[in-house]
C-alpha cells in the first residue's frame, strides 16, 4: 500500500505520507488501519503529505464516503500538502465533504505553511491519554 503513517503521541500528531499510485483500496485501508491502531486518538491532528503521489485511481464516491467518517473528532485540525493541481483538487473535494461531518481540513501547497497552521491548534495534552477512536 503506498500510504503509511507514523504517530507522534507526545504531540498528538499523525504524519501520513502517500506515494506512487493511490487507489480506492489504499485510501479505504489507510483509514480503517488508523482507526484500529490502539496508539491513535481521535483528538490527534494530522499532516498528510501527497507530494510524492504520481497517480490517483480513486472514485469520487469513495472520497465522499471516507471523508464522512469520523475517525478524527470534530474540529481536529488536519492539513493536506498537495503540490500538483490534481492532488490539490482532490484534497479540496475531500475537505468539502469532510466539512459536512464537522472535520476541519485545510489544503496547502507548501509543507511549512501546513505545519505552521497545525501548530496553531490544540490537540490532546502531552502526557494525557488521547480519546480513543470510535
Amino acid at each position: 500500500m503506498p500510504m503509511a503513517y507514523s504517530l507522534d503521541q507526545m504531540n498528538c500528531l499523525v504524519r501520513t505520507r502517500a506515494w506512487g499510485s493511490v487507489t480506492n483500496a489504499d485510501l479505504h485501508g489507510y483509514y480503517h488501519g488508523l482507526a484500529a491502531d490502539p496508539r491513535f486518538g481521535r483528538d490527534f491532528r494530522e499532516l498528510v503529505d501527497l507530494s510524492a503521489v504520481l497517480h490517483f485511481v480513486v472514485e469520487s464516491t469513495l472520497i465522499r464516503e471516507v471523508a464522512s467518517w469520523t475517525v478524527f473528532r470534530a474540529g481536529a485540525r488536519r492539513a493536506f500538502i498537495a503540490i500538483t493541481d490534481l492532488a490539490f483538487g482532490l484534497s479540496r473535494m475531500f475537505s468539502a465533504y469532510a466539512e459536512d461531518a464537522g472535520q476541519h481540513i485545510e489544503v496547502f501547497r507548501d509543507a511549512g505553511a501546513a505545519e505552521r497552521w497545525l501548530e496553531q491548534s490544540e490537540g490532546c495534552s502531552p502526557g494525557h491519554p488521547p480519546a480513543r477512536a470510535a
